[in-house]
């Protein structure tokens, strides 16, 4: 369970030796705040404000994966929230069953995923960071599994097609990445919309949210962010994407759609546990619909 703020507030305090303000909640897991000491990054405008973020003990080595990911990506040119290292250089620090890391606030709203302009800039940034991110190497990043969800679970009863098409799209990509050559790096993991800030002041576009990074094909996290911004029509994200990072245009065009099968696949069985668990909502539904067009 994440800590209450004013652990969090008192673990800022000893482990980054600042004098932080209050800790203001975005979610379960983190918060914004505020630290006008000046002692960590004065070259910003908003240079005293930063994002704390929690993950449980377990999940530690992932979590600063990704956290030397951002600070990578950060040190390229493109905002990314890099980790402010606490005062003995860790990445991280215990705080009750978990650890804290302090980021650096990206600057801007989030992107429209329904918007064609945002879309330029959502493919445009992702290209970018990837090709950031070609030479980074980390141990602890997941490694991308085409795995499928067991068969007996029973949330895939849920729609008859659920089944077949889990088993069916991952079976495709495990073929590809046999028989084919693509293009594998660093994947961000989670490209939705909602993790870009595009700061109208410098026309800059950031990316945050790096706990679920890991190494693979690069298309599947461009395959996620088609999917969120609703599966078709997205040409404008695809062509920013391909104008601005290392997956060749042909590669792209072969690839995609079954990486997007599967992306659809694999979010369809979230959803669909959701429903099973007595936990989902019309929105859920809907969205499970929606992913059965994708897939059939």
């Amino acid at each position: 369970m994440a800590p209450a703020a004013d652990q969090v507030h008192a673990t800022l305090r000893r482990s980054w030796q600042c004098s932080p303000g209050p800790c203001i909640p975005l979610g379960d897991d983190a918060w914004r705040v505020g630290i006008d000491d000046g002692q960590f990054d004065a070259t910003r405008l908003d240079g005293d404000q930063f994002v704390v973020k929690w993950a449980p003990v377990a999940r530690r080595r992932g979590f600063e994966a990704g956290l030397c990911a951002a600070e990578h990506v950060d040190a390229s040119g493109v905002c990314a929230g890099r980790p402010v290292r606490a005062a003995d250089g860790a990445l991280t620090t215990r705080a009750g069953d978990g650890v804290l890391a302090l980021l650096c606030l990206v600057p801007g709203r989030p992107l429209r995923a329904d918007d064609p302009l945002d879309q330029s800039w959502w493919g445009g940034a992702l290209g970018a960071v990837h090709r950031s991110l070609r030479r980074f190497v980390h141990p602890d990043l997941a490694r991308f599994q085409a795995a499928t969800a067991p068969a007996a679970a029973p949330h895939l009863a849920t729609e008859p097609w659920l089944g077949p098409a889990v088993a069916d799209t991952a079976a495709v990509v495990r073929r590809i990445m046999i028989t084919d050559q693509l293009t594998y790096g660093v994947r961000h993991g989670s490209p939705a919309a909602a993790r870009f800030r595009l700061d109208s002041a410098t026309g800059r576009v950031g990316l945050v949210g790096w706990a679920g990074s890991g190494t693979g094909p690069l298309l599947y996290d461009l395959a996620h962010a088609v999917l969120c911004a609703g599966g078709t029509g997205t040409d404008a994200l695809v062509e920013a994407y391909v104008r601005a990072g290392p997956v060749p245009a042909d590669e792209c065009a072969a690839i995609l759609p079954p990486m997007l099968a599967l992306r659809a696949a694999t979010h369809a069985v979230t959803v669909a546990a959701k429903i099973h668990a007595g936990v989902g909502t019309p929105r859920d539904h809907a969205e499970l619909t929606r992913l059965a067009t994708l897939l059939l």
